[in-house]
């Protein structure tokens, strides 16, 4: 599959700056638009009986779902792993609502094409009515080793976006200290970067 990077466009204008990207990709870069695609993410906080226990000190849950693995749902507790878990996991947490309420539900939608040895994701974030940027999902499909393309991904970002683009992205993550192989890319290293993106860029 790959390995993949994310970035956030953080000063992007909404349309405006989709719409270039599409011209520039499939105009400039000979890019083929390959359709829609989507991902949600959410997130749960855990419902603590002891009053003693402040909101700050209570534990989160995030739960992604990509549109690339749609039978799947990757699940992390702060502070833990990342489980990769069929869909039936949404139903089992809609379940728990006396251990866990949803804090957060987001839908994504985008387009994706396809350029050379990359594809490319790009959707507007949406949080509610609230514009939060530009989301691009980068994969490079020769390589499959984590953290072994920064620099490639890095060149290819900056061919895709103005240099007035203001961009949030991490090339590198510790991926064993979630449970994650340092050797071999899957789509659960995709959702702890997301999981990383929307906490670090506090978008919950």
């Amino acid at each position: 599959m790959g390995i993949t990077c994310l970035v956030r466009w953080k000063n992007a204008t909404g349309m405006r700056d989709f719409t270039f990207i599409a011209e520039h990709v499939t105009k400039s870069l000979q890019g083929k638009n390959t359709g829609p695609w989507s991902l949600s993410f959410k997130v749960f906080r855990d419902i603590n009986n002891n009053k003693a226990v402040s909101l700050k000190d209570s534990k989160l849950l995030y739960q992604v779902s990509l549109g690339q693995q749609p039978g799947n749902v990757y699940c992390m507790v702060d502070g833990s792993v990342v489980v990769e878990a069929g869909k039936e996991m949404e139903i089992i947490l809609s379940r728990l609502k006396n251990l866990w309420q949803l804090r957060q539900n987001v839908t994504i939608e985008g387009t994706s094409y396809e350029i050379g040895d990359f594809t490319l994701r790009v959707a507007n974030i949406l949080l509610g009515s609230t514009y939060k940027g530009l989301l691009l999902e980068v994969d490079y499909h020769p390589c499959s080793t984590p953290n072994n393309a920064s620099e490639l991904f890095k060149e290819f970002v900056q061919s895709i976006v103005p240099p007035t683009a203001q961009l949030s992205c991490e090339y590198e993550y510790n991926y064993e200290a979630v449970g994650l192989s340092n050797h071999e890319f899957t789509t659960a290293h995709t959702s702890y970067q997301y999981i990383m993106l929307f906490k670090n860029d506090g978008l919950f």
